[in-house]
């Protein structure tokens, strides 16, 4: 299967069937048995783990602006530049400087802390100062929520979004991935939340992968007019 740019597609299966281990597969965190995965030159992929490993020993403001996030590392890029320059005003230092300016204004990152705190009060992280070795599951669930939402990859990929999140929550987060560009693949048990983002489901059943282009409602829709093709067929 593809995964075309600006989809917002579900993977649907059976629990045990193997979802999260195929998203991984597909964020490279590992490794197939078997196949191939093709990734295009330049697509930046970012994944939500159901259970995000965070690390215990920072805050969550360290976590956010010591990490390896594209977003993070062109504004970092920038202020290095910036500080370089007040400091020895050099051609190398000029050079440096219109490279980073340049980078930013292509990464549109010139908001970027202003949308950090808007995403974090939606989504109540609100003290950034607290060390992550401190938060509940559920707060990690949405640190690591809105880093990813922060970093605007060209394919983000989710793992339950939903768990942890209050209705208010989920109804923002609805609003902001159905409004955004990026394309998604997600997993997700929430069917009013699936059914409001995708446009795309992607069904694994007894080894064979369908394709519904439509909302969950869609699906359900094509679901029982397969299987009841496919009773036909036995009682013939």
């Amino acid at each position: 299967f593809g995964v075309t740019k600006g989809d917002k597609t579900a993977l649907i299966a059976q629990n045990g069937t193997g979802k999260t281990t195929l998203l991984n597969i597909l964020a490279g965190t590992e490794t197939p048995d078997g196949g191939e995965v093709m990734v295009r030159n330049g697509i930046r992929i970012s994944m939500l783990q159901q259970e995000p490993e965070l690390d215990d020993h920072l805050t969550i403001n360290e976590f956010i602006t010591h990490s390896d996030n594209e977003m993070v590392k062109v504004v970092r890029t920038y202020e290095q530049a910036v500080e370089a320059q007040a400091h020895d005003y050099t051609e190398a230092t000029q050079k440096a400087f219109n490279a980073a300016l340049a980078q930013m204004d292509a990464s549109n990152a010139w908001d970027y802390e202003l949308r950090l705190q808007q995403i974090l009060g939606h989504l109540n992280v609100h003290d950034l100062d607290q060390p992550i070795s401190s938060l509940s599951g559920g707060q990690r669930k949405r640190v690591a929520l809105a880093f990813a939402l922060l970093d605007e990859p060209d394919l983000l990929i989710l793992d339950e979004p939903t768990n942890h999140l209050d209705v208010e929550m989920i109804e923002w987060l609805e609003k902001y991935l159905s409004k955004s560009t990026m394309t998604l693949l997600m997993v997700t048990h929430d069917r009013y939340f699936l059914d409001r983002v995708c446009n795309h489901i992607m069904e694994i059943e007894e080894g064979v992968l369908y394709h519904h282009k439509g909302n969950y409602g869609y699906f359900l829709q094509k679901k029982d007019e397969r299987e009841a093709v496919f009773a036909t067929e036995i009682d013939k």
